[in-house]
């Protein structure tokens, strides 16, 4: 009997055994296909967020118009006094006058006229007396005013006291359209035309301008040509580079208003463009420049002196053609041509005695004699995105 109790008692266990064995199977049956649910849920919900993270906006668009950015929104400047009317038309009511070299805000364009802002007035000048400033509208070009951080002006290779590696005026800052730090450099409004097809043209080659210098401040004219002149007269080296015939002084720094004053000139030069980018500015994207190697001259530009001399003796400046006819100087290079050939294909006239110089004299010609004298600094913008 007690051998019947001992083997029900042994068959008890092996049943309790079993039965727990096969409970704790399924609990960790159960819990491992929780946790697999919870892991596949987490998964789930990563795999979302990445999702929504990836997300990406659409590609800004490359601006299709007259410049590389939009006109509205650029900063303009009165290169005479002028009077802001209500409707573009010269009888309209006048607004409020305004004096040479006051910055305000284009917002457009209309049959010769511009829509401008300044302060809380809203109205119309003629286009032919406004200045704008080229980096709101062709911000491709390579910026580069030595004048304003330090000038490389040189005569016969002399050093100018006074001027050379000098700061000779302020009118570089922060502008908002931009972004970033950027040199004031404006021309009048019908010359920056020619300088974007000027632009477009060297790009398509893979070259860009090199902008030394646009509008000059009357007050910058004045100094350097009285520092040259001083050089001059203790300087027979200087003095012969400014005066050998058939030249004199004013071919190379004139001692009074200049075409820099009324708008219409720049210095310019020529860079091969070694790295392509992008930009976004607002809305728009622009092809742009990162980095380049300017081409060597004959001189370094802003030498003034004979030297510099394109042609081999002057031509009138005011002739749209008598250039055709100049004599080009033996030192003179490929370099120096490829960059005459953006500017006369794009309607500007080169100067005989510098081969970095070149005028508009179509913009010169609708000021129909009511030119500045470019008697200011230019130190604030008012650049902006018009939406």
């Amino acid at each position: 009997m007690k051998k019947v109790h001992r083997l029900l008692l042994i068959v008890s266990l092996l049943l309790c055994a079993c039965s727990s064995d096969k409970n704790e199977t399924d609990s960790t049956e159960k819990k491992s296909t929780s946790e697999n649910s919870i892991v596949a849920k987490s998964e789930t919900t990563t795999k979302k967020e990445s999702t929504s993270l990836t997300i990406e906006e659409p590609e800004a668009p490359i601006y299709q118009g007259g410049y590389e950015l939009p006109l509205a929104g650029a900063t303009g400047y009165a290169s005479v006094s002028l009077e802001v009317k209500k409707e573009p038309e010269a009888t309209a009511e006048v607004l409020t006058p305004i004096s040479p070299g006051t910055a305000y805000t284009i917002l457009g364009e209309e049959n010769g006229w511009l829509n401008i802002k300044l302060d809380d007035t809203v109205g119309w000048i003629q286009n032919q007396y406004s200045l704008v400033n080229l980096p709101d509208i062709i911000p491709s070009i390579i910026y580069k005013n030595t004048n304003v951080e330090a000038s490389v002006f040189y005569s016969s290779g002399q050093t100018i006291p006074g001027i050379t590696h000098q700061s000779l005026y302020k009118s570089k800052g922060f502008n908002e359209r931009l972004k970033k730090e950027q040199f004031i450099m404006p021309v009048l409004f019908p010359m920056a035309k020619k300088l974007m097809a000027m632009q477009k043209m060297a790009l398509s080659e893979n070259n860009t301008l090199v902008l030394y210098e646009a509008f000059r401040p009357l007050s910058v004219q004045l100094q350097v040509a009285e520092a040259v002149k001083n050089l001059a007269s203790e300087n027979p080296l200087v003095l012969q580079g400014i005066t050998q015939p058939p030249w004199s002084i004013n071919w190379f720094i004139s001692t009074q208003v200049s075409n820099h004053q009324v708008g219409y000139a720049i210095d310019v030069s020529l860079a091969k463009v070694t790295v392509f980018s992008e930009e976004k500015y607002g809305k728009h994207r622009v092809r742009t420049v990162s980095r380049y190697e300017e081409y060597a001259m004959h001189t370094n530009i802003h030498e003034l002196s004979v030297r510099s001399a394109i042609f081999t003796a002057p031509v009138t400046v005011l002739s749209p053609t008598a250039w055709q006819q100049g004599v080009l100087t033996p030192e003179v290079n490929q370099f120096e041509l490829l960059l005459q050939k953006y500017a006369t294909s794009s309607g500007l006239t080169p100067l005989a005695s510098e081969w970095w110089h070149f005028n508009d004299l179509d913009a010169l010609n609708l000021l129909a004699g009511n030119t500045g004298n470019g008697d200011y600094v230019l130190t604030e913008t008012k650049s902006t995105w018009i939406e």
